[in-house]
């Protein structure tokens, strides 16, 4: 095996995300929610056994000091016989990214070896594949090696907000939006006092969890979220997110009516909506999945935040929100001839691909 003189490269079937070395990296790196200490625990420990997936976590530590300075998340998986190798996803993370410490960045790049090691640990498998990342990255770029670019078809959406939040509405929302939100939410008052409450109890949040659970129910035929693993990992999230303030359960109520319920993620001062659902029926024609984002915006501007994210997905109501689209970048190594083959399968859409998109299914519908 290759050997790097400046790093201790290792490849674990645990890591402790949660330990003070990860912490600091994370805070640290430029990584995305879906890189939480919090989040990467429960993921690793409820969905990816349930999964059947096999967890392959990289690390890179300095010699010198065992100072942690990059970590890959990553999965064996397999799609139709074809062994893969790719970041902790499994259709609930909308962005990938590499976990690293900005600081270390140049003295990765100038390492000669480390490319050898890390493609070494990563065998045997047929694709090394890293979809929804956010831009190039030079850092994967030379880790990877020998590498095939490329755009997904689908981006993020993230915008700025800011306070007072009426100021925002005026300049950001058309006329004729706030025009029909206006009109729309008399008619919901006139049906019962309009009001968003944020989940903070144990019991609240399970309840609201199958609420929300129905409602996709109703939308959603094959929806992820319908299966009990995506379940009960995301009501982890939700449960112990709470906590450190990783996630927020929202509802918004007329009278005692549900009629539209968010389960979002809060990094860096920024909102990331993940998980909604609204009620049909009778309040259909009167938006409340708009009024929802409306409620929700309004909330988290108060409490400080200075962007909105809508993740994945092309849906029309995000431009209307503000928000502009950001196409995610796919980054890919074959290791095989298998693997040369399948990712031009991928590339030009095909088997593989439409399994692949199954996966991230869940994340599209918000």
């Amino acid at each position: 095996m290759p050997f790097s003189e400046n790093y201790e490269i290792e490849a674990h079937g645990e890591f402790d995300f949660e330990g003070e070395d990860y912490r600091a990296l994370f805070e640290a790196s430029n990584a995305t929610v879906f890189q939480n200490p919090q989040w990467l625990a429960l993921l690793y420990a409820h969905l990816v056994p349930s999964l059947g997936a096999r967890p392959l976590i990289i690390t890179v530590r300095k010699k010198e000091t065992g100072q942690l300075c990059l970590l890959l998340p990553l999965l064996h998986t397999s799609y139709l016989g074809l062994a893969c190798v790719e970041p902790a996803d499994l259709g609930a993370a909308d962005y990938n990214a590499l976990v690293y410490d900005p600081a270390c960045e140049e003295e990765l790049l100038s390492d000669g070896q480390i490319s050898k090691i890390l493609v070494s640990l990563m065998k045997p498998c047929h694709l090394v594949l890293f979809r929804k990342m956010q831009g190039d990255s030079k850092i994967l770029a030379h880790l990877l090696g020998r590498i095939t670019v490329g755009d997904m078809t689908s981006s993020g959406h993230g915008m700025p907000v800011w306070a007072p939040y009426e100021d925002w509405r005026k300049e950001v929302l058309s006329s004729k939006l706030r025009s029909e939100l206006r009109r729309k939410h008399k008619k919901l008052v006139n049906l019962g006092d309009v009001s968003l409450k944020i989940c903070k109890e144990e019991a609240d949040i399970k309840a609201i969890m199958k609420v929300l659970q129905d409602q996709r129910r109703e939308r959603y035929a094959d929806d992820l979220f319908l299966e009990e693993s995506y379940f009960d990992f995301y009501s982890a999230v939700a449960l112990e997110g709470k906590e450190t303030g990783l996630s927020e359960l929202a509802a918004l109520y007329v009278g005692d009516d549900i009629i539209g319920i968010e389960l979002g993620f809060i990094h860096d001062r920024c909102f990331h909506f993940i998980l909604g659902g609204m009620q049909g029926g009778a309040y259909y024609k009167m938006s409340p999945g708009l009024q929802l984002f409306d409620y929700i915006i309004g909330h988290r501007v108060e409490q400080g935040d200075t962007r909105m994210d809508f993740t994945i997905g092309d849906e029309e109501y995000k431009a209307s929100f503000g928000a502009k689209p950001t196409r995610l970048r796919l980054m890919a190594r074959p290791m095989t001839l298998l693997g040369r083959l399948a990712l031009k399968t991928y590339m030009q859409g095909g088997p593989v691909k439409d399994f692949a998109k199954r996966l991230v299914a869940m994340t599209k519908r918000k």
